[in-house]
């Protein structure tokens, strides 16, 4: 029952937070991992990222060359919330040891994307702000603050996925969701938003059932089932 108190409350904490101006570094790293699920996307199907940017409003944009656009298109928001789970999980299961070196590689991930795919100032100090945010729970070794840190930032992330594809629902026609429906004419752009949105939704649940004792689980096959 604590760890399903936890989950809750952390979880409860994530929807505070969106509410205040504390929010920005947070929707940044989900921004982040949605473009850089983008360009990842991009490399695995022989394209390559031109940059990656990042706006103070939580915009971003990754400028890609070649590739399969379909899975590029798809890989953004189904991405963000695959990252945020990743995160949480990890900071659930590892030792303090590896709390520690999971922020110095997510340290890592942002410096290499500076060096090779950042151009611009805006997008420079943003990722030094997340590198900051990263690192300050690293100067709490041995303690349960890392661990504590890396669920935050991986709940946030992932919750934080499930109400982003909403935001396509504004008429413009804009968007991964508008380019899929260009691609695909006989499936709207309401079709990929419903998609992106059950599969997040569907990862917080499972989230909050894996790490949930067994005996207090509601959904039991569900929390066995690999994560992909």
């Amino acid at each position: 029952m604590l760890e399903q108190l936890s989950f809750f409350g952390m979880l409860i904490a994530t929807f505070i937070v969106a509410k205040t101006s504390l929010r920005y570094p947070f929707q940044w790293m989900e921004t982040f991992f949605h473009e850089l699920s983008h360009g990842l996307a991009a490399l695995f199907t022989f394209g390559w990222i031109s940059r990656i940017e990042l706006s103070f409003n939580g915009a971003g944009v990754c400028w890609t060359r070649g590739g399969f656009r379909i899975p590029i298109l798809l890989a953004g928001y189904l991405g963000a919330v695959t990252w945020g789970a990743f995160i949480y999980l990890a900071g659930w299961s590892l030792n303090t040891t590896g709390d520690v070196t999971l922020l110095y590689t997510l340290i890592g991930v942002l410096g290499f994307s500076i060096i090779f795919w950042v151009r611009n100032l805006t997008t420079l100090f943003i990722m030094l702000v997340m590198m900051l945010v990263f690192w300050i729970p690293t100067q709490f070794q041995g303690t349960d603050l890392p661990a504590y840190a890396i669920e935050f930032y991986g709940l946030y992330v992932a919750h934080s996925a499930v109400t982003a594809p909403l935001n396509l629902i504004d008429g413009k026609h804009e968007g991964d969701g508008a380019d899929l429906a260009d691609i695909f004419l006989i499936l709207p752009e309401g079709v990929w938003i419903a998609l992106w949105f059950v599969y997040a939704l569907a990862v917080l649940i499972w989230l909050w059932q894996v790490t949930t004792p067994a005996e207090f689980r509601i959904l039991q096959d569900v929390a066995y089932m690999p994560f992909i």
